[in-house]
């Protein structure tokens, strides 16, 4: 636990402190079960971990992968599942082994890396065509709020990718994947169902996070 919180500064403190008091107290007044918190903790403790280039975080992110999982299955967003489960957490696998071998010893931080032309020309083509098909198949099994979600698995997926390549460019995706699942989740919250607002509040922690995540890796990875 002690090695999870090293060096970590008073900003980032305050933002864990801030996100984890929120959802707490939410969950609370909303009455919401111990997996919706539980998986809200570790999110935004995963994406600070990744803002400051800790190689730990990707051990967090699978973890947090398998709970995001469970909820989305469970709310019957089961775009999320699938890219949760084919996706996200095989390249949280790659994640892992790409941030070992890529460590700067001196900072215990991952080194960034340039994404060349080649790559991002393959995969935007790969991501129009992958959202065509993830559209078609959500359609199928009657997925809620087919496009955002449609949408929000594309984001993810890139975001994800980008993570494990080291690129500081997945904030930037976080970013967007962010501000949709805040769609994503509000809708329920909006029409009642307000043990999901932790997730919302989660997603705007998640957004600062990752906007600072985008900042310290422009400057500091």
């Amino acid at each position: 636990m002690k090695k999870l919180f090293k060096d970590w500064t008073r900003f980032e403190i305050a933002l864990f402190v801030l996100g984890a008091t929120l959802i707490t107290f939410s969950s609370i007044l909303c009455k919401s079960d111990f997996l919706t918190i539980f998986a809200s903790l570790v999110g935004i403790l995963c994406s600070l971990l990744q803002a400051k280039g800790k190689i730990i975080s990707q051990f967090v992110g699978i973890a947090e992968v398998t709970l995001y999982s469970i909820l989305s299955y469970i709310n019957h967003y089961y775009g999320e599942v699938m890219i949760d489960v084919f996706v996200v957490f095989p390249m949280y696998v790659y994640g892992v082994i790409s941030w070992i071998t890529h460590k700067n010893q001196e900072t215990d931080t991952v080194t960034s890396n340039q994404i060349s032309k080649k790559e991002w020309i393959i995969l935007g083509f790969t991501s129009m065509v992958g959202f065509g098909i993830l559209y078609v198949v959500l359609k199928h099994f009657h997925t809620s709020q087919l496009v955002v979600s449609s949408f929000s698995m594309i984001t993810s997926l890139i975001a994800t990718y980008l993570i494990a390549r080291r690129s500081k460019y997945s904030f930037a995706f976080f970013i967007g994947n962010d501000i949709i699942l805040i769609l994503l989740w509000g809708v329920p919250v909006l029409q009642g169902d307000f043990s999901l607002l932790p997730i919302v509040i989660e997603n705007l922690v998640l957004l600062m996070n990752d906007a600072y995540g985008l900042k310290n890796w422009n400057e500091n990875i």
